[in-house]
């Protein structure tokens, strides 16, 4: 005879996972806490002498409505991509500044390879206050309504969708699209740091999920 109880915790961790955006890995883990939570109260009601379906019924409501419990999870899973987003840039500009230093014999002008530079540092100097905004830091947001990991997911996405097309355009400019190897490693950075500004912009706005 199947057990209703697994079940009903089952379509109510579906039902979450449809309603929440971010990074994969923070959503699976996020996803098992919350049904290893309910399976311990579930096991609570069963030991005092629930049914199983009644058992995992009761669970899903003392955990509460979508409504109440999916605003909190999503500020969670914006601050973790907002994080990963700013942990890349501090990691691969790092290594653009190295490539850029190599290509700088085919340069046209040293003035502009140096901005080339200075643009860069700025970045990854800007990414890694943006880590430490994550922490203590937040509280110097304008927040208003909107949680701080919220606002600075947003600034963050922001920022590198319109840091990345400066970026890109201005080592175009500086080395003239040359074809020296490592010229090929800016726009697979830029393309990879694009990518995941877009998902912070996506994490961050969510209508329905009380973030705006």
């Amino acid at each position: 005879m199947a057990v209703a109880g697994p079940e009903v915790l089952d379509d109510y961790v579906s039902g979450l996972a449809n309603r929440l955006i971010g990074p994969g890995r923070a959503k699976r883990d996020l996803l098992a806490e919350v049904r290893d939570g309910l399976t311990d109260a579930t096991d609570a009601y069963l030991d005092a002498g629930l049914p199983p379906d009644e058992a995992a019924r009761r669970a899903v409501a003392d955990f509460g409505s979508y409504r109440q419990v999916v605003p909190s999870y999503q500020v969670e899973l914006a601050a973790s991509q907002g994080r990963r987003s700013a942990l890349l840039v501090a990691v691969t500009m790092p290594a653009v500044l190295v490539a850029s230093r190599l290509m700088w014999t085919s340069a046209p002008d040293v003035l502009l390879a140096h901005v080339f530079g200075v643009l860069q540092v700025t970045a990854a100097i800007m990414a890694v206050l943006t880590l430490l905004g994550y922490g203590p830091g937040s509280r110097y947001l304008p927040t208003d309504r909107v949680p701080a990991a919220v606002v600075l997911t947003r600034l963050t996405g922001v920022g590198v969708l319109t840091f990345v097309p400066v970026e890109l355009l201005t080592g175009g400019v500086t080395y003239g699209f040359r074809t020296h190897p490592a010229w090929f490693l800016l726009p697979l950075a830029l393309l990879v740091a694009g990518r995941s500004a877009v998902s912070c912009l996506r994490v961050s706005g969510m209508r329905g999920a009380g973030l705006r």
